[in-house]
């Protein structure tokens, strides 16, 4: 069937994926042995082999950054204090429940949007404020969960100003709750987006989260608002970085 993946090109991903984990999490791997990777010879050829399909090879993957232990936590993520985060609620109350949370709390906050998505030929990330937007390809070989992640991390590279605090909206409960459970185990995703964080922290930069509700009708987060205003700036990144976050 259409969109169908194949059970033995499954089992090549999930093994291609838990290769480039291993180079990942570097020194936190099992697998690593006097700060070198020990592989069966079949495995290493495998991952050369596959990561060659992709234009790159294993030297081209990047390590889990260690991000410092902060108490109090390095941002605010708000998954269902107000509200409007309840998906049972009607569509017209959570729009202006979400208003009103907006103004009553961020009305001073510089508003971003962040949205991914995933088919089986493509992997989008997007991301948008009231002044700019981008809208990139990513290598498919990532996740929907961490197409998540690194359009918040662009966005923030991208979208951000430097004078006022910034409130990213995004619909996916998994990668804020992620963040929000930081540990050394987190995917390299996670671990990269906190490390930008710890980045904005430490020139007194505040970024808070706030997870919307998907196809809710708020226009800040729906995907096909976000669609309709960003393909003309689009840019490829399929035959660069970035190629694949663990």
């Amino acid at each position: 069937m259409s969109g169908q993946e194949i059970l033995s090109d499954k089992i090549k991903r999930l093994a291609l994926q838990f290769l480039i984990k291993q180079y990942a999490n570097h020194s936190f791997s099992p697998l690593m042995v006097n700060n070198e990777l020990q592989l069966l010879d079949k495995d290493e050829n495998t991952l050369k082999n596959s990561l060659q399909n992709y234009n790159c090879s294993p030297e081209h993957l990047l390590t889990l950054p260690i991000v410092p232990r902060h108490d109090p936590p390095l941002c605010e993520i708000f998954l269902q204090k107000f509200r409007f985060q309840n998906k049972e609620n009607p569509v017209s109350l959570i729009v202006n429940d979400f208003s009103d949370c907006i103004n009553r709390f961020f009305s001073d906050h510089y508003i971003i949007a962040t949205d991914a998505s995933k088919s089986h030929v493509s992997t989008s990330i997007a991301g948008i404020s009231c002044n700019q937007s981008f809208s990139y390809r990513i290598n498919p070989i990532n996740s929907v969960f961490t197409a998540e992640v690194l359009a918040i991390c662009v966005a923030i590279d991208e979208l951000a100003i430097v004078d006022k605090d910034i409130l990213i909206l995004s619909d996916s409960f998994s990668a804020l709750n992620s963040l929000k459970n930081l540990n050394i185990h987190s995917t390299y995703a996670i671990q990269r987006l906190a490390s930008q964080l710890f980045v904005r922290q430490t020139f007194n930069q505040n970024i808070t989260f706030l997870w919307v509700p998907g196809h809710s009708e708020i226009l800040w987060n729906e995907k096909r608002i976000l669609s309709q205003r960003i393909p003309r700036n689009s840019r490829n990144l399929l035959n660069g970085y970035p190629r694949k976050m663990s």
